[in-house]
């Protein structure tokens, strides 16, 4: 979930007949007639994947994702949106089943690279890529977005085709995020796009123009010619490389775009290095700043990654314009979550604030353990700003068996706006949960996390293992973590 977030103060009493835990499932969520908190769901015998998750103004929740179903007698992978009322179970007023399949070619492969957004009037974007094949050895992916209205209707659609790569193996355009912007009826989508050499990949961004009345989309043809452009980083300072686009926020400030994902430049000691990195595009299509952890000599090592943004800016706690900036980096165990925040200095440059976090260079880092296994390999999924200022970040935990087999938990942790960890909040006021929803398995996995303004609630999506990969939601209190099985 990619927003511009405005922080406002919010005060309220609260009277708890008894406690519960923050970051706890709520246990009233459900559809399967067990009031767990969760839910999973699926077709015995063929797999079922949760890919992001939002929330409308009614408290409705929107999950979409991959799911496998027979084609001309071959099993394929289609995508599906489902709404869910408050307490899980599907909601009937969105089409007939509150379900709607997405009507594009079947695809041979998973694709778990989709967003949500939902719209003034509680309809919803939906934006992702598909492969398609014209022949055996003719397949490329492209880049769709629908929009369909509250009741499940779809009223707009745009495919979008970078195609920069001159030959067919290498025009392959994979969604990465997308931002919509209600005060000028904008909807912007990040991606990485093939180049023609193998291994050349660039950070995409198109625009679109989304009709107010009837919701139609249409490219936008005043940023740049074709609503379309680029931007790219050097390996080590010279050729094309490796630049995966990971997330897209609007910067209402300066009226921009900025697309965030993760730049192999070969730096480090291994010459292998990873560094998160930045494009900024004005209206027109401009390219106006771009910038890495490497440029600014503020890496955290040599193999960082971006998960997600978020935009914050004024409200009552005189910080002005902020980017944070999710994603994960070498740590213990494997990888670590790591938060950074950024400000505009002087001559407008985005710059790390040094205000923010445990260390110096303006970020925090944060790794889970697992009981009975230690450090984990934390990776970061996706990053929601609350009211107060504190953010939650969303991702999940992997280890492996003595038998090598692969386990993965559901973690999240919570920070306060200055960047630590939140001590009211998680197991054993750490400020970080984890949770398993198969104790057979242990193999879940979060992809999405939205934010319910109204209830303060939490929603993840993703997908649990029973055999079977099923399509995993699960709906938490934002207040003391259930979970004593777990050691930090």
């Amino acid at each position: 979930m990619k927003k511009i977030i405005c922080l406002v103060c919010t005060s309220m009493g609260l009277n708890f007949a008894h406690a519960v835990d923050l970051g706890g499932l709520d246990l009233t969520f459900s559809a399967d007639g067990i009031t767990d908190g969760f839910d999973v769901s699926g077709v015995l015998g063929y797999n079922r994947y949760g890919a992001d998750v939002e929330v409308d103004s009614q408290g409705r929740i929107y999950v979409v994702g991959t799911y496998d179903t027979d084609f001309n007698g071959q099993m394929v992978k289609e995508a599906r949106v489902e709404r869910r009322l408050k307490n899980g179970d599907l909601d009937t007023t969105f089409d007939t089943d509150g379900v709607v399949k997405l009507a594009l070619p079947p695809s041979g492969w998973n694709q778990f690279e989709y967003e949500l957004a939902v719209d003034s009037s509680d309809g919803v974007f939906v934006g992702y890529s598909r492969e398609y094949c014209q022949t055996d050895n003719n397949c490329e992916a492209e880049v769709y977005v629908y929009h369909y209205n509250a009741n499940g209707f779809k009223v707009g659609g745009q495919q979008i085709e970078f195609d920069l790569g001159s030959t067919d193996d290498r025009i392959d355009d994979n969604f990465s995020d997308m931002v919509y912007v209600p005060s000028i009826n904008k909807l912007a989508i990040a991606a990485t796009v093939e180049r023609t050499n193998v291994n050349d990949t660039d950070f995409g961004i198109a625009v679109l123009d989304v009709n107010p009345t009837s919701g139609a989309l249409t490219i936008d043809n005043t940023f740049s010619t074709d609503g379309k452009s680029q931007c790219w980083f050097d390996h080590a300072g010279g050729g094309g490389s490796e630049d995966n686009a990971s997330a897209i926020v609007y910067n209402p400030y300066n009226q921009t775009y900025i697309v965030g994902g993760s730049a192999f430049e070969g730096n480090g000691s291994n010459a292998d290095g990873w560094n998160m990195a930045f494009c900024e595009f004005d209206m027109s299509g401009a390219l106006v700043k771009s910038w890495s952890t490497q440029s600014g000599n503020i890496a955290f090592d040599s193999r960082e990654f971006v998960a997600d943004m978020i935009y914050t800016y004024d409200g009552p706690f005189g910080i002005g314009p902020r980017l944070l900036v999710a994603g994960s980096a070498s740590g213990d165990g494997g990888t670590d979550f790591t938060i950074t925040r950024y400000m505009e200095d002087q001559l407008g440059q985005w710059v790390p604030d040094t205000a923010f976090g445990e260390n110096p260079n303006g970020s925090s880092v944060v790794g889970f353990n697992y009981i009975f296994v230690g450090d984990t390999s934390d990776y970061a999924a996706e990053m929601v700003v609350e009211e107060d200022g504190g953010f939650v970040i969303a991702g999940s935990a992997g280890w492996e068996d003595n038998n090598q087999q692969s386990h993965s938990a559901v973690t999240m942790a919570r920070f306060t706006q200055n960047g630590f960890l939140d001590t009211n909040w998680g197991i054993g006021h750490s400020g970080k949960a984890v949770h398993t929803f198969n104790a057979t398995s242990f193999w879940d996995y979060a992809h999405g996390l939205a934010y319910d303004p109204v209830s303060e609630e939490l929603y993840i999506t993703g997908w649990s293992y029973n055999g079977d990969f099923q399509s995993l939601v699960a709906n938490f209190h934002n207040d003391m973590i259930f979970g004593g099985n777990f050691d930090f």
